[in-house]
């Protein structure tokens, strides 16, 4: 039943893009019946009209420009990372991008080509991109904070963050890294989290441990290859996924085990200070269910992530 629905929407969806692309209406068509029926039958009414798109909104801008800016990061695998031998962006967030921009295509009517951008994730999470890309699908976690400045559509996945130590230290708490220096993106929730500003709506977190010197450098990712180039860091605090993918790929750390310091809703993103999101979140809300719902986001993350993050903790 869910799915009809879904299904239902979705069909709603793209019968009033068309209209925002011009696409005349067409009548519904007349089943063939014996001339002595079609005789009496009656002319079908004239089909009202749907709804057009603003042009001025989100939706309407990427339908006129045939393209959406999508912004990612070209090194935090396996979320999304530019492979240099093929010069094309590839993982879990680069999957689902490319999957539902086909699935908005479909829903308008017109082929939507992605455009990949690659601002720093502090202007991403700060708004007010000044139309300079027009959606991020890059792992954005809602935070109370952050719906200020951005639109959110509903969750794609669900983040878990974790800490993680040099091979060799003998830390297996928080309390032991009390007073320790640890590493961390800069403008994540992780780094909310250590310098307790994180607001979010989902279940409750831990407490960070306390009096920490804190450096924070532009991605999680880097404080990992920061680490492995011998820099020195008590701890590190990064995206689950993101760690125990370090750890496959024999970085010198380890993941503390049974400590998670928060989990967290993440979801695609748009500026609330550029043009208006309502319609492009009519679309992408259906869309987003219906890949939950067909398996689609379940495969992208046992392919890339080794693990199902998509259903709700």
């Amino acid at each position: 039943m869910k799915t009809s629905l879904r299904l239902t929407a979705l069909a709603s969806v793209a019968a009033m893009m068309l209209a925002a692309c011009g696409a005349a209406a067409t009548p519904t068509p007349v089943a063939t019946v014996a001339p002595t029926e079609a005789a009496a039958s009656q002319a079908p009414a004239t089909p009202t009209p749907a709804p057009t798109v603003d042009p001025n909104s989100l939706l309407g801008k990427v339908i006129a420009a045939g393209k959406i800016r999508i912004s990612t990061d070209p090194n935090y695998a396996p979320f999304s990372s530019l492979n240099t031998g093929t010069g094309k962006y590839e993982g879990f967030d680069t999957s689902t991008a490319e999957e539902a921009v086909k699935r908005l295509s479909a829903a308008v009517g017109k082929d939507i080509a992605i455009e990949w951008v690659t601002p720093s994730w502090d202007l991403i999470t700060a708004g007010s991109w000044g139309g300079r890309w027009d959606i991020s699908i890059g792992s954005m976690s809602v935070t109370i904070g952050r719906a200020k400045v951005v639109d959110f559509a509903d969750p794609y996945y669900y983040d878990y963050g974790a800490v993680a130590v040099p091979k060799d230290s003998t830390v297996t708490t928080l309390a032991e890294l009390n007073g320790k220096t640890v590493c961390v993106g800069a403008a994540t929730t992780y780094e909310q989290w250590l310098k307790g500003t994180l607001e979010i709506v989902d279940p409750a977190k831990l407490a960070p441990p306390t009096g920490l010197q804190i450096t924070s450098l532009p991605t999680d990712n880097e404080c990992i290859q920061a680490l492995a180039a011998g820099r020195k860091f008590d701890a590190i605090v990064a995206n689950e996924n993101d760690l125990a993918n370090a750890v496959k790929e024999n970085q010198p750390i380890k993941v503390l085990e049974g400590i998670v310091p928060f989990t967290i809703s993440v979801a695609f993103a748009m500026d609330r200070s550029g043009a208006p999101t309502d319609s492009m979140l009519a679309v992408l809300n259906p869309i987003i269910a219906a890949m939950h719902a067909d398996g689609t986001l379940t495969a992208f993350s046992q392919k890339w992530l080794g693990k199902d993050v998509t259903t709700a903790p």
